[in-house]
């Protein structure tokens, strides 16, 4: 298979290469031509340059390739020159600037050799280099110590990596425990890469687990928020119910949700289970934590500096699932309405844990014998034919109430609304014999039904 062109040879590695596979040639004959423009503009300036990382890993299985990656021996500065105004200083001060490409943009990283890091979160001093075998062996696993030559056709893999890859096994480069005091993000990361979507548990080696032990208290140094970027990874990947269940027995997760020590082991099963393999990550995130209050889990979220969407989405999700609906139809239909695309999740996860010890938001779970029946009703329920809005608004009502503008005007209003979504009502003369047939001449309107669940 020919690879892309026309590249020219950049400066060489001081690696020994071994010609790519048949799956990276695939690969790089695939690839966008702004990458190979990147790299042909590089060694026109004898420069080296390499895809490098996850790109070649993801690659080499198979996978869809996210970012590409290019490392070079290229300075930042004068990337930063040859690129113009494509190249944006995304990271200097760390080696990287990002290349404009058609919708598309490519980081490349300037081959580095790095002092020691004191703070568990990034090297005091970052110098530039020349050598592609310094630069692999600073990095986190062997997986991810893989780079290509384009031009050549070359794989340098000096850690294995592709051994370890077959093997189905994580393991730092080099000395584990320098590598996980160095930066303890990489704790998390070791977490996400045990499951790769297939259904097979990757492991770590011995000496990373026992890395991971010694130097957990240092995620305390790594800032909240990428702590939460990689768990919110492995939420959304396969088989997150387990990496977190081992995450808890590890002692890891508490840095995670410090408030949150204990978690049941059903919940880990259930967040595996194929019914709930659609969740979105706030549905995750109440189903892990569906033991502890909803304030608690709002402080938990608040802890991580999460979105504002993303509390609210899951606070609000998480204070639902201590309800279920009534096996009444027009219940349901609320339900359904209130609810709109969590109504199914909600039922799936209390469906899941209905024969569980799991309690509920710290309370045991009501017996509650209709859960199948509730199930059965919504799978029957057909599609509404009554519109999201108010058929009507409060004109019409107070020409036909005598109910003057104000609070009590509104609060009919709702009341009517609830009743056009239960009765599956589409035509307004149908809700005017409604109204025909309400108390609300009398009694405190506080006290009127209102459109919501629960």
């Amino acid at each position: 298979m020919e690879l892309p062109k026309p590249l020219r040879l950049a400066k060489e590695a001081d690696l020994v290469g071994e010609p790519c596979p048949p799956n990276l040639l695939r690969w790089l004959a695939t690839i966008p031509s702004r990458v190979i423009e990147i790299l042909d503009l590089l060694a026109e300036h004898n420069h080296g340059a390499w895809l490098v990382g996850g790109c070649v890993r993801d690659a080499w299985f198979g996978d869809d390739v996210g970012d590409i990656d290019i490392c070079s021996t290229c300075p930042p500065e004068e990337m930063m020159r040859l690129f113009g105004s494509d190249a944006i200083p995304t990271g200097v001060d760390f080696g990287t600037v990002t290349i404009k490409g058609d919708g598309e943009h490519f980081e490349v990283t300037t081959l580095r050799s790095e002092s020691q890091y004191r703070d568990g979160r990034r090297p005091e001093r970052v110098d530039w280099g020349t050598s592609l075998k310094e630069d692999l062996s600073r990095r986190d696993f062997t997986i991810n110590s893989m780079a290509v030559d384009v031009a050549r056709g070359l794989l340098y893999d000096p850690y294995d990596g592709k051994a370890d890859m077959e093997a189905s096994t994580i393991r730092a480069v080099g000395n584990a425990k320098l590598r996980c005091e160095e930066d303890a993000l990489r704790i998390l990361r070791a977490y996400r890469f045990l499951e790769r979507g297939t259904g097979q548990r990757w492991n770590m080696t011995a000496a990373l687990e026992e890395a991971i032990r010694l130097h957990r208290k240092r995620l305390d140094m790594v800032a909240v928020e990428r702590r939460w970027n990689e768990v919110r990874k492995i939420l959304l990947g396969a088989g997150a119910g387990g990496i977190l269940h081992k995450m808890m027995v590890d002692g890891v997760l508490k840095y995670i949700f410090p408030h949150c020590h204990f978690i049941s082991p059903f919940i880990f099963d259930a967040l595996d289970h194929q019914e709930l393999k659609d969740l979105t990550v706030p549905q995750r995130l109440s189903l892990l934590l569906v033991e502890y209050k909803t304030k608690e889990v709002f402080e938990a979220l608040k802890f991580l500096k999460t979105s504002r969407d993303l509390i609210q989405n899951t606070s609000r999700f998480h204070e639902r699932l201590s309800h279920l609906p009534n096996t009444m139809t027009g219940e349901l239909r609320v339900f359904r309405y209130c609810l709109e695309n969590d109504a199914l999740a909600h039922l799936a996860v209390r469906k899941l844990l209905s024969n569980t010890e799991v309690t509920i938001h710290g309370l045991p779970q009501a017996k509650n014998d209709d859960i199948d029946n509730l199930i059965e009703m919504w799978n029957t329920l057909q599609a509404p034919k009554a519109p999201p809005q108010c058929l009507v608004d409060g004109h019409w009502i107070m020409a036909r109430s005598g109910v003057s503008q104000g609070i009590r005007l509104g609060r009919l209003k709702d009341w009517l609304h609830r009743i056009q979504i239960e009765k599956d009502i589409d035509e307004r003369s149908k809700l005017e014999h409604e109204l025909s047939l309400l108390p609300f001449s009398h009694g405190d309107h506080e006290h009127w039904p209102k459109l919501e669940f629960p």
